[in-house]
């Protein structure tokens, strides 16, 4: 049945939405996941929704510094993306048990028609459609929970002020969670570039004694090799934070 199933969804150009049909693991039904506690006005249940992946942004979501009211619609809003995942592994669940197939085959018992072959063919194509639906729908519904949880105003992401104003906007424009997540990589790199700028900075300020011009007004070897170095990171950085700065902004005016 599986692998009549995957053949057609081939043919029709819907293999890779369906990753999950041939991983047993997720073609687990909702009643197979642990139940989940509702929310309360002092903390929300870290295990909260069956859903990993679902789960670890409402924790992200947690500690972003939404209030207890905002917290709780945005609950509301992950709830409701989790009863859609559950009836995306419901229809999952179906076709692998054969539901589907099983009724097909008792109405078409003996009959080898081409039209009744068809006609069958339709219809696996008709659930496999279906659950096309279902997964692009999930995957919005990340996207947008994603944006939602990182326009908290406490959401720390990164430590440097610029990179928290560039990741600030950067979730409010028009970017995929793909995206995001490959804009945060990149961000993640340009910190840790300014950090080397702030790094150099501070050497400079504590070896400053030994790094000032000798007697005769002229600084020493060292000091310019330093200073050299602190100028050539600022530049780096200044010509990144425009790069990324300007692809920021861009989609965020599309809005």
């Amino acid at each position: 049945m599986r692998k009549k199933l995957i053949g057609i969804m081939s043919t029709y150009g819907l293999l890779d939405y369906f990753e999950d049909v041939s991983d047993p693991k997720k073609l687990k039904t909702a009643d197979q996941h642990p139940t989940f506690n509702e929310a309360n006005d002092e903390h929300l249940n870290k295990l909260i929704f069956r859903d990993k992946k679902l789960n670890k942004l409402w924790m992200k979501a947690e500690k972003a510094g939404f209030t207890t009211a905002e917290l709780k619609t945005l609950h509301e809003e992950f709830s409701h993306h989790q009863d859609k995942i559950d009836q995306y592994h419901g229809l999952l669940s179906d076709i692998e048990q054969g539901n589907v197939a099983n009724s097909l085959d008792e109405e078409n018992a003996g009959f080898n028609d081409v039209e009744q072959l068809e006609e069958k063919e339709k219809k696996y194509v008709g659930q496999a459609n279906k659950l096309k639906v279902h997964h692009q729908e999930i995957r919005d519904g990340y996207d947008r929970l994603n944006r939602m949880a990182a326009q908290g105003p406490e959401n720390k992401e990164f430590v440097e002020p610029k990179v928290q104003e560039l990741w600030r906007i950067a979730s409010k424009s028009n970017f995929t969670t793909h995206e995001l997540e490959s804009l945060r990589v990149e961000l993640l790199h340009y910190e840790n570039r300014l950090l080397k700028l702030r790094h150099l900075q501070a050497e400079a300020e504590i070896h400053k004694d030994t790094l000032k011009a000798d007697v005769d007004g002229k600084l020493s070897e060292d000091a310019l090799t330093h200073m050299d170095k602190i100028k050539r990171q600022a530049r780096r950085a200044e010509k990144v934070h425009y790069d990324i700065e300007t692809r920021i902004l861009s989609r965020h005016n599309e809005l």
